[in-house]
């Protein structure tokens, strides 16, 4: 199926053409989708962490490239062996990973484990802003079994971050909350663009959430959201007494899961002596140096340290969902394309909070 409207040839792109310079504005052939593949018309896409990470060089890209993976749009093309009921004018948010090999170790696992084979895992998978070209552009090629449907509530902007920023937090706390009783006490640590729509994620799954912040900044954001969406408790981290309110809050047993959205080792570690007897800490950040976790709380209490990839294309629709539903939002400050070289600099300012969306359209 292809777009009512005739496609150009061409379209405007940001390239990150060396790294630790500024990004920059290129004209490059429109993207050829393949016979299983969707055409996006982006319309915004989210900057995130992991693309300071790739300006800075940390993942070995092959520069140039389009940066981005949080990007939200509009179908405008849609290959001839596409799965799926897809059709032009779908709204739609994409995932990072796609095209999945189906033959290797990871699709075999994945296709055992998820009755699928989950591009998370493959070997050879496609990964957009990071190895591959991203959303930073007027259009990208999506693999169906990774792109999800928008709620109609919901805009562009809205949507981008929830692409990573959202399906990583709210993938974490499937996992965390799995089989909790409602009202179950519930962490989240490090209140930035990840943790506070862990709050709110939490919030609207119906448990008891815990705020946590050494930063004025991130414990005034985990509040700056709806009434009904607000932690129960928000604890400065450096205080004397956070572990005392903590488990004063809980009623001296712990919180019953810990999702921490910061690569800090110590605050790890401390998260860990949070927890209640048999308790759930699922670790986002990605810190320089090796984990460190107490083994005595770790055996004594039973506890649980698990990890999490992003979410699937299947939880990320259930994330939807619950957007839908409880109208669950990031706190956002938008950048218009022609401005995109300044994005790294806002992004770094020690005052910035929530999470930087490019318009491109």
């Amino acid at each position: 199926m292809v777009s009512s409207q005739p496609l150009p040839s061409h379209m405007t792109a940001v390239h990150l053409r060396h790294y630790n310079k500024p990004y920059e504005l290129v004209t490059v052939d429109m993207p050829q989708i393949r016979d299983n593949e969707l055409l996006i018309e982006v319309h915004a896409a989210g900057f995130c962490h992991s693309d300071l990470q790739v300006l800075r060089g940390q993942f070995g890209t092959a520069l140039p490239i389009i940066p981005s993976h949080e990007p939200a749009g509009v179908v405008v093309q849609v290959g001839p062996k596409c799965s799926g009921s897809w059709k032009v004018g779908d709204r739609v948010g994409v995932l990072n990973f796609k095209n999945a090999c189906a033959q290797c170790v990871g699709c075999s696992l994945s296709q055992r484990r998820y009755k699928n084979h989950d591009p998370r895992f493959c070997e050879k998978r496609e990964t957009a802003g990071f190895q591959h070209d991203g959303a930073f552009a007027q259009y990208l090629a999506a693999d169906p079994d990774t792109t999800v449907v928008l709620p109609s509530s919901l805009s562009f902007e809205q949507a981008a971050p929830l692409m990573c920023a959202g399906a990583t937090v709210w993938g974490a706390l499937e996992k965390a909350t799995a089989g909790l009783e409602p009202g179950a006490p519930v962490a989240i640590v490090g209140i930035g663009g990840l943790g506070h729509l862990g709050v709110q994620f939490a919030k609207s799954l119906g448990f008891t959430i815990i705020a946590i912040d050494s930063r004025q900044a991130g414990r005034d954001l985990a509040s700056d959201v709806s009434d009904r969406l607000s932690p129960d408790l928000v604890v400065d981290s450096l205080a004397d007494n956070a572990t005392e309110e903590i488990f004063a809050f809980t009623k001296g047993e712990g919180v019953a899961a810990a999702v921490v959205c910061t690569d800090s080792i110590a605050a790890n570690t401390w998260t860990l002596r949070l927890l209640r007897i048999g308790g759930v800490i699922v670790p986002l950040g990605l810190p320089a140096d090796r984990w460190q976790f107490d083994a005595d709380v770790l055996v004594f209490r039973e506890l649980v340290i698990r990890g999490n990839y992003v979410a699937s294309a299947e939880s990320t629709r259930r994330m939807m969902g619950a957007v839908a539903r409880s109208g669950v939002r990031s706190h956002i400050t938008t950048v218009e394309l022609a401005d995109v070289s300044k994005i790294v600099d806002m992004y770094q300012d020690k005052n910035f909070r929530g999470r930087l969306v490019v318009k491109i359209r």
